[in-house]
C-alpha cells in the first residue's frame, strides 16, 4: 500500500487533488500547500482559535501570555462533545476539506484515508517563548499543546468519519525535530518524550502514525503508542533496523512499519525506477532478518518526506515513481 507525506508544491488545491487520486486512490491524502499561503504552514492551522498563542499575518506563533484566559475554561471543551470547538477553518487547510467534497469520485476505490497534524515534541520545539527558548521546556504552554494537538486530531477523524463512516483513517504526527532527540537541544529523557506522544494520541479512533524524516532513536518512538513508524529509508534504510529488540516488539503487537523510500529532495531528478526496486529490496532484505515477510506484508510505502519543497514536476515524478511501486512488490514477490 502506498500514501504520501502531506505537502506538495502546488498552490491549485484542485491540481493536488487531482494528482492524488490519481497516484493514491487506495489511501489518499489530504494536500498541504505551504506555497499557496504562509499560513499554511506546520503549526498555524493545527493551533487555529487557541486563546493562548498568537499569530502573526505571516505565520509566526507565539506563546501568549498576557492574555488572561482561564485553564480550567479551556478544559471544559476537552470532550468528545466539544470536538467541534477544535475545527480548523477552510481557510488554513482547504485541502482537507476539498479532499472530503470530491472523495466520491474514488470512493469505491478508498481503503482508508490518511490525514497529518504536526507532533506535540516537533511543535513545542519549534515555537520559542519571549527568551527564545523552545516550549517543551515550559510545563504550562507544552500542556496545552498536547491537549490542543489531541483534539484537532479527533476533530479531522470525526469529519472524515462522519464523510466516510465504513473507511479506516490513518493519521500520522510529524514529529521532524526527532532528529534532536540526544543532543542538547532536546534533553528531555526518553520517557517524557514517550509520555507527550502517547497523549496526544489518546483515544483517537485511527490508525496512529509517526513519521520522521531524518534519523534519530528509534527505540523512542518504537516504544510509544503509535500503530505505525513512518521514516526516511531512501537516506537511512538500515538505523531502524538496529534496534532489534524494540522493532521485534513493535512487530509483535501488529505495527506497522513504513519506508519513505522516494526521495523528496532534488535526488529526485536522477532517481530511476531501477534504483527504486533497489532501495526496495534492500529494505526486504533488511525486514526478513526480524521476520519473514510474504505477499501480504504489512508496510506502507510513501516518500521519504513532503514534497512541498519539489517544484511541481519533480513532485509529480515522485508520485508516480510512488505509484509503481505496488507494481514493483508483485515483481519481487512472484520471484520469491
Amino acid at each position: 500500500m502506498i500514501t504520501g507525506i502531506g505537502s506538495l508544491p502546488f498552490t491549485d488545491v484542485d491540481e493536488a487533488i487531482d494528482l492524488i487520486f490519481n497516484k493514491c486512490p487506495e489511501i489518499p491524502f489530504w494536500p498541504q500547500l505551504p506555497r499557496r499561503s504562509k499560513l499554511e504552514n506546520m503549526y498555524v492551522p493545527f493551533l487555529d482559535g487557541v486563546p493562548f498563542f498568537y499569530i502573526d499575518d505571516i505565520g509566526n506563533v507565539y506563546p501568549r501570555v498576557d492574555d488572561g484566559e482561564d485553564w480550567e475554561e479551556f478544559l471544559i471543551h476537552l470532550t468528545e462533545e466539544k470536538v467541534q470547538s477544535f475545527a480548523i477553518r477552510k481557510e488554513l487547510i482547504p485541502g482537507f476539506y476539498r479532499l472530503l467534497e470530491r472523495i466520491e469520485e474514488i470512493e469505491s476505490s478508498v481503503k482508508a484515508v490518511k490525514t497529518q497534524i504536526t507532533g506535540p515534541i516537533s511543535m513545542a520545539m519549534g515555537i520559542k517563548d519571549k527568551r527564545g527558548l523552545p516550549i517543551i521546556y515550559d510545563d504550562f504552554f507544552f500542556g496545552i499543546l498536547k491537549k490542543t494537538i489531541n483534539m484537532k486530531a479527533r476533530w479531522m477523524v470525526f469529519e472524515i468519519k462522519n464523510r466516510l463512516p465504513s473507511k479506516e483513517v490513518i493519521l500520522f504526527f510529524d514529529e521532524p525535530y526527532l532528529v534532536a532527540y540526544g543532543s542538547s537541544y532536546l534533553s528531555l529523557p526518553q520517557d517524557q518524550l514517550i509520555s507527550a506522544l502517547n497523549e496526544a494520541f489518546y483515544q483517537i479512533d485511527a490508525k496512529i502514525g509517526i513519521h520522521c524524516c531524518g534519523n534519530t532513536d528509534w527505540s523512542l518512538v518504537l516504544r510509544s503508542n503509535a500503530d505505525i513508524i513512518n521514516y526516511d529509508a531512501y537516506n537511512f534504510l538500515e538505523n531502524i533496523f538496529l534496534f532489534r529488540e524494540d522493532l521485534e516488539r513493535f512487530l509483535e503487537r501488529k505495527g506497522t512499519i513504513s519506508p519513505g523510500i522516494v526521495p523528496s529532495t532534488d535526488d529526485i531528478k536522477e532517481i530511476t525506477q531501477e534504483k527504486i526496486k533497489e532501495i526496495l529490496c534492500r529494505f526486504l532484505d533488511e525486514f526478513s532478518k526480524i521476520k519473514p515477510f510474504e505477499k501480504e506484508l504489512n508496510i506502507l510505502i510513501t516518500p521519504s518526506c513532503g514534497l512541498g519543497n519539489l517544484s511541481s514536476e519533480d513532485a509529480k515524478k515522485a508520485m508516480a515513481l510512488l505509484a509503481n511501486v505496488p507494481k514493483i512488490l508483485s515483481e519481487i514477490f512472484d520471484k520469491q
